[in-house]
């Protein structure tokens, strides 16, 4: 027997808006985010809610790195957003569930919506439960309220899987193919399945103007290339799509492989920038997310190394150009040719030889 969901509580709105606030909400080392959650938790955290929590993708630990889903706190609608999104999309097994070895990756909300598509009539969960888990299954009770509380589509009551009120079964197919990861240990992947309300359907972070105020017409064309782009899942647009203001995977990556601005020496990751050497909207999608195609600065070298105003050779010296005058150079303690020993450049020399040849303003 094997537990889909862990126990700890149910993960109703107040629990799971409880736990945002435990956690912190902004990227730290793992080793301070987990003294912080050891000083602000009532309970013992890392005992049992931190499984309640991964299972919700509300945080993400990598290569002594956190990363939290909510920057700020959430209003309970948001919440409630968030979690019909999860419930949709929560798979088993998952990096944070044990046994089902036999299993390839799921979604439970999927399945059973494609069971009652077939079936064209109410179904039984005990029966459906043995189709899909092919074993006894704990924590049934955790299962059935969260699907009850959020999903869009079915109830389980007194043993019987039915459409909601005013639903048919038309509206079920939409349910059935939904994107999940297929590597149960793919922490990363299964963390982005789970969006918040203001990132849904991807390219809407795009929208936003004071999000991302200099967004070019080219930027839009590209941004809705990707979200035509045949054999990728949803998430992984979505990743490629976050990668053009610096987010998800790619500024993630980027802060555990070169996570300090070689400028300034800054590495406070609230104040750096994930800025892409070769641009976003004429790179590959793997170009897009890769981490050799990214360096970290904070806001001002980000916009002058973004605009062409300096670059870097190959053996770390800074190239200043001469369209900035002697006086703003001071202003901006830029020297041409300064060696900076923290500039990580192993596996970006083909990307800083691009931003030589094609964005530098040499004057």
């Amino acid at each position: 027997m094997a537990d889909p969901i862990c126990r700890w509580r149910n993960p109703y709105v107040n629990t799971v808006a409880e736990l945002i606030t435990i956690l912190p909400n902004e990227e730290l080392s793992q080793t301070r985010a987990r003294e912080m959650v050891n000083n602000r938790s009532p309970y013992d955290f890392y005992r049992t809610p931190y499984q309640l929590a991964c299972q919700l993708g509300l945080y993400y630990e990598s290569r002594g790195r956190y990363f939290p889903k909510f920057t700020c706190t959430p209003t309970e609608v948001d919440v409630t957003q968030y979690l019909t999104n999860w419930i949709i999309h929560y798979s088993i097994p998952n990096p944070y569930t044990r046994g089902f070895d036999n299993l390839q990756p799921f979604s439970i909300h999927a399945a059973i919506c494609r069971h009652l598509f077939d079936a064209q009539n109410p179904i039984q969960w005990a029966a459906t439960c043995d189709r899909l888990f092919q074993q006894g299954i704990g924590n049934n009770d955790i299962l059935v309220n969260s699907i009850n509380r959020y999903s869009p589509i079915i109830s389980i009551n007194a043993g019987v899987i039915h459409l909601k009120e005013n639903k048919n079964y038309t509206d079920l197919q939409p349910f059935i193919d939904v994107d999940i990861s297929g590597d149960r240990n793919d922490k990363e992947y299964f963390f982005d399945l789970f969006t918040i309300p203001s990132q849904r359907e991807g390219n809407e972070l795009f929208q936003n103007n004071d999000l991302v105020p200099n967004l070019t017409r080219q930027d839009v064309e590209a941004i809705s290339q990707v979200q035509n782009i045949p054999n990728l899942s949803q998430t992984e647009k979505n990743q490629i799509v976050a990668a053009r203001i610096g987010q998800g995977p790619f500024r993630r990556n980027l802060l555990i492989n070169c996570g300090v601005c070689p400028i300034t020496g800054v590495d406070d990751s609230r104040f750096l920038i994930a800025s892409h050497i070769k641009p976003w909207r004429i790179s590959s999608n793997q170009e897009r997310l890769d981490v050799r195609n990214g360096l970290m600065f904070t806001a001002t070298y980000d916009k002058l190394f973004d605009t062409g105003f300096i670059s870097f050779t190959d053996d770390k010296r800074i190239i200043v150009s001469p369209l900035i005058s002697d006086e703003n150079k001071v202003r901006l303690s830029l020297e041409h040719n300064i060696f900076y020993p923290t500039l990580q450049l192993l596996g970006r020399e083909e990307f800083l030889s691009y931003h030589r040849d094609n964005l530098f303003k040499y004057g």
